[in-house]
């Protein structure tokens, strides 16, 4: 834990937190404040969750750019100055009770937070050294996973009560990640003289196309592609599963939501001490093992009477994902040239994203066709054994 004592990474740790929570607690407020407030609009919903992916895979080739031409922390602080603005535009949709409003404002965040990723990974390499890479992004990721679980908790828990509260949490949030930004030492800029384009499609397609050169760095992007694939099908499926496989309540939903963070940040902290400052694709792999094995556990065992087995099956889920992830980014931020390292990032979040996208669909077709939540679980399994497979070439 001395990285907490440390100023260069503690500033980027709290700045970032801030920010995750924020993100999810306006994501999550909006979504009760559409279903108690606008007539149970459903559909609104999913459109939430959409309006705040779709940025990442628009303007991330741009970000890594941005990232790469300036000094991060500087940018890292106009962003954060922005989301004051766009906190503001959110105070108004809550007091005003304005869902197109808060629409706007859940945009607004996406872009930002599609900007600051480059910029918060891109940093790590910048501030720390090689060795200590895993256990920081361990930290980063639980933190992440744990904002997700408060923030989506407190959005939920305060949604449809007293505009003025959820006002001043978006607000005061927004003001503490400007804060923090504000402290993290500024590196200087990576390429000073790179140039930028305004064409956000181009510089998606020519900065995966730069990715691709190496092979190594495509399959780490690749593999932490997967981390988040697996992340997006077990959180959408998991409230399904509790209520109706498993037909438990709300608070039931909640625990599981803090099994799977828990089992994150345990997976997270673990892959950090295996790889003891190596930088390798290894640990990913038997995090994949373990992914597989609590996949198939829940298929075979979700019943109302194994709530307990279930939670431990998610929390071997979400152990084997934080192993991925680690080892995935540590890779990524490692093996990517200094000069183009964030938008090495860029690329990586771009393939995250359209894999969350493209899962997201595919299970809104199988659920829709009446494919239940256990034989999707069995069928993550076996995609988990062919990436075994794969990461043993």
């Amino acid at each position: 834990m001395t990285l907490m004592l440390d100023r260069r990474f503690a500033a980027l740790f709290w700045c970032q937190a801030f920010a995750a929570f924020n993100d999810n607690f306006l994501k999550t407020a909006l979504a009760v404040l559409i279903l108690y407030r606008a007539h149970g609009q459903s559909a609104l919903v999913a459109l939430a969750g959409a309006v705040f992916i779709v940025p990442f895979l628009l303007v991330s080739g741009i970000a890594g750019e941005m990232a790469d031409r300036f000094d991060k922390a500087v940018l890292a602080t106009r962003i954060k100055a922005v989301e004051i603005v766009a906190a503001g535009l959110a105070v108004v949709g809550f007091l005003a009770q304005s869902v197109p409003v808060l629409f706007v404002a859940l945009l607004a965040f996406g872009v930002l937070a599609a900007l600051f990723g480059p910029v918060k990974y891109g940093l790590l390499p910048d501030l720390l050294e090689t060795a200590r890479l895993p256990f920081a992004n361990a930290l980063v990721d639980f933190a992440t996973f744990l904002a997700i679980l408060l923030g989506t908790a407190l959005g939920g828990l305060l949604g449809a009560r007293d505009p003025l509260v959820l006002a001043v949490l978006v607000m005061g949030f927004s003001v503490l990640a400007f804060g923090a930004a504000r402290l993290i030492p500024r590196p200087g800029a990576a390429r000073p003289d790179l140039v930028l384009r305004g064409n956000p499609v181009a510089a998606s397609r020519d900065l995966l196309r730069s990715l691709r050169q190496s092979a190594r760095l495509w399959r780490a992007a690749l593999v932490n592609t997967w981390f988040w694939f697996v992340g997006i099908v077990v959180l959408t499926l998991l409230p399904v599963m509790v209520k109706d496989v498993l037909h438990r309540g709300p608070n039931a939903v909640t625990l599981a939501l803090t099994m799977f963070s828990l089992g994150v940040g345990v997976g997270s902290f673990g892959a950090a001490r295996n790889m003891r400052g190596r930088i390798s694709l290894a640990t990913a792999r038997s995090g994949t093992i373990s992914l597989a094995f609590g996949a198939f556990l829940v298929a075979g065992i979700a019943t109302p009477g194994h709530f307990g087995f279930v939670l431990t099956a998610l929390f071997i889920i979400a152990a084997g994902g934080g192993q991925i992830a680690v080892a995935s980014f540590a890779a990524v931020q490692a093996w990517s040239d200094p000069g183009a390292r964030a938008r090495a990032v860029a690329g990586t979040n771009i393939l995250s994203a359209a894999a969350m996208v493209g899962a997201s669909l595919v299970l809104t077709v199988l659920l829709h066709l009446g494919v239940g939540v256990r034989p999707i679980f069995a069928g993550l399994g076996v995609v988990a054994f062919v990436m075994v497979a794969l990461l043993h070439r």
